[in-house]
């Protein structure tokens, strides 16, 4: 099972990527969307849904701690 999605990282305060996974699975793979300081951006993706049909979202923001991102997800289809 997947998600055909749409996902956005808004207002982010250091540049970084996001990563979509499946629940449960390994988060090291291929970033979904990289970003820059102040910029919104957006990208599609079909994502594997894991245990009990969920997904797992990770951020990784450059520079020292404390950087913030917002993420939307849409789905706008599933697959079988």
């Amino acid at each position: 099972m997947a998600l055909a999605v749409n996902a956005t990282a808004v207002a982010p305060n250091r540049g970084g990527h996001l990563r979509l996974f499946p629940w449960g699975g390994d988060s090291s793979g291929t970033s979904t969307i990289n970003f820059s300081a102040g910029r919104t951006r957006a990208n599609n993706a079909v994502l594997a849904l894991g245990v009990a049909g969920k997904v797992a979202a990770a951020a990784e923001l450059s520079g020292p701690a404390g950087g913030t991102v917002h993420f939307v997800l849409d789905v706008s289809g599933y697959f079988r």
